[in-house]
């Protein structure tokens, strides 16, 4: 049985070995510390947001007033949102355990799993590269500000999304090396999770479905003839589970979406998704959305990639014509044309998806752009190609990545829903003796209950679905009986120029007047630059409110 190492570096004599791995590893090294330097110092600033931390409360088993557990079996969460799933609260559940939940603990466990995730990618550039080019394609990847930021601020989530659809491409392509079946149960496994993580994984999982069809069928069929039960009993789990899951969750959810999502025709969605592609891989998007801000550096990126992208597509489709059909090509060629197709399957889905709108969704497509690129290069010019590609690319990401450090110092202005501002208004709530702790526009529930004490976190309420549009007086009536009547509450909203849902703060002064209370404001807090992000009022109902409309 061909062991995975000798899979990965084929048949090289003793002295090669040592003397590429001492170069490969030196640039790993340097590609792994690099990232980890840089994610570090994002612990403290940009603040803790609204998504990044909603596993929280089915990670620490306070899920208070059941927001963040949409699905339960047997009384465990299974699903936190329509379409996010509890992987990560359980995966953090020892964590919040052992060392409480701060920005250290929810950060540093994603730094922790991208660190893996560049490792991986050596593995799976390995089939395509030798050892040297391998890891400079890995240190692009983690010089990439895309990379760094959008998996240590883990917003969206997507840490997760690419360590699985990662290792789920590594087991896919070393069964198709081997012809040993045993590997699909690391496929099956990475996409099962990948699923139960987020049901977008589904986008990877048909490409890959799809793109192996198309380009494995003679090393799977031999697989197959190799081990029947073995080939067919993984395979047959990952499509029971994918059907019910699709049937059960995705499906539903698609047709939802889809139907209450206005959008212009195909074109206009195809120059969206282009343009969100374009600024999430350049650094602009993300950059933008912390800071409010545009970014300075300029990046070479997206051109790199798209002359990559033509490169890769022209010497193929001239090779499958030369060779008489593409699975005819040598398997390295197969494989580059694996990564490219994949990128491409991927963003036809992402294309006809309408809810697909934040950079989180296209990092689905990401690294496969770096392969095709370095498969491009090399096809052209060989290993020098490659490492001039590096080398730009490198460049690139270190001068955005630049440009990030000085927008993400801690004393810098954020989007208020960014602000470490954030850990100074938790602070206060804790010292708070507040029968009720309301948030009353969307974007700072999630981090009072994370941040908060046992007390705070039981009494802490994420109420901005009541002010952002008022129901009915009976609707009314019961949310005054239960969070405010006979209590002393403090409500937080962003400050006056930062308000997430426009309607909220008129909405909520609209409605305690209604019952005869008067919101006193009570404190701010500002940014360095004196900017106020948050603002706590005050809502007395502990004294019988005359005036209430009952």
């Amino acid at each position: 049985m061909t062991s995975p190492y000798r899979a990965l570096t084929g048949s090289i004599s003793a002295s090669e070995l040592r003397s590429g791995d001492r170069v490969a590893l030196f640039i790993l090294f340097i590609a792994i510390g690099y990232f980890v330097h840089e994610a570090a110092g994002l612990i403290d600033a940009p603040g803790l947001q609204y998504d990044e931390v909603l596993f929280v409360n089915a990670a620490t088993g306070e899920a208070t007033n059941g927001l963040f557990v949409a699905k339960r079996i047997l009384g465990i969460p299974v699903m936190l949102m329509g379409y996010v799933g509890a992987l990560k609260a359980y995966l953090y559940y020892p964590v919040f355990r052992l060392f409480g939940v701060s920005a250290a603990t929810v950060r540093w466990p994603v730094i922790v799993v991208s660190g893996l995730t560049l490792c991986v990618a050596y593995a799976v550039a390995r089939f395509s590269f030798g050892r040297v080019v391998s890891a400079l394609l890995v240190l692009v990847i983690a010089v990439d500000p895309a990379f760094i930021y959008l998996t240590t601020l883990d917003y969206g989530p997507v840490a997760l999304m690419l360590i699985l659809k990662l290792s789920a491409l590594l087991f896919a392509l070393l069964t198709v090396r081997t012809g040993s079946p045993r590997y699909l149960w690391g496929m099956t496994i990475a996409c099962a999770l990948g699923l139960f993580d987020k049901l977008n994984f589904i986008w990877f999982l048909l490409a890959l479905a799809i793109v192996s069809g198309l380009l494995f069928r003679g090393e799977l069929a031999a697989a197959f003839r190799r081990d029947r039960i073995g080939f067919l009993l993984p395979l047959g789990f990952l499509a029971v589970f994918t059907g019910v899951t699709t049937v059960a969750l995705i499906i539903p959810l698609l047709v939802a979406s889809q139907a209450t999502e206005s959008g212009g025709g195909l074109l206009e969605r195809f120059h969206y998704v282009l343009g969100l592609y374009a600024r999430t891989m350049n650094g602009q998007e993300f950059y933008r959305l912390v800071t409010k801000s545009s970014l300075s550096a300029r990046s070479l990126t997206n051109v790199v990639a798209g002359f990559g992208f033509l490169a890769l597509g022209g010497t193929t489709l001239r090779a499958v014509k030369r060779a008489g059909g593409v699975t005819r090509l040598p398997l390295q060629r197969r494989i580059l044309a694996c990564h490219l197709l994949l990128f491409l399957l991927i963003g036809v889905q992402i294309l006809i998806t309408q809810k697909a709108w934040g950079p989180h969704h296209v990092m689905m497509l990401y690294p496969f752009q770096h392969f095709v690129v370095f498969g491009a290069a090399s096809s052209l010019a060989g290993p020098a190609g490659a490492v001039a590609v590096a080398g730009a690319l490198t460049v690139c990401g270190l001068n955005v990545g630049a440009a990030y450090a000085r927008g993400f110092r801690p004393t810098a202005e954020f989007e208020a829903q960014w602000s470490p501002v954030v850990n100074d208004l938790v602070a206060y709530l804790n010292q708070s003796s507040a029968d009720r702790i309301v948030s009353v526009d969307w974007g700072t529930h999630n981090q009072i209950f994370a941040l908060g004490t046992p007390r705070t976190r039981a009494v802490s309420r994420d109420l901005w679905p009541e002010f952002r549009a008022l129901a009915d007086r009976e609707h009314q009536e019961r949310l005054y009986l239960r969070d405010f009547e006979k209590r002393h509450v403090v409500a937080v909203l962003f400050g006056p120029r930062w308000d997430i849902m426009p309607t909220v703060r008129e909405n909520f002064t609209a409605w305690v007047r209604t019952f005869g209370l008067a919101p006193v404001l009570e404190r701010v807090f500002k940014s360095p630059a004196g900017t106020v992000i948050f603002e706590v009022y005050s809502v007395d109902g502990t004294h019988d409110a005359s005036g209430a409309v009952r």
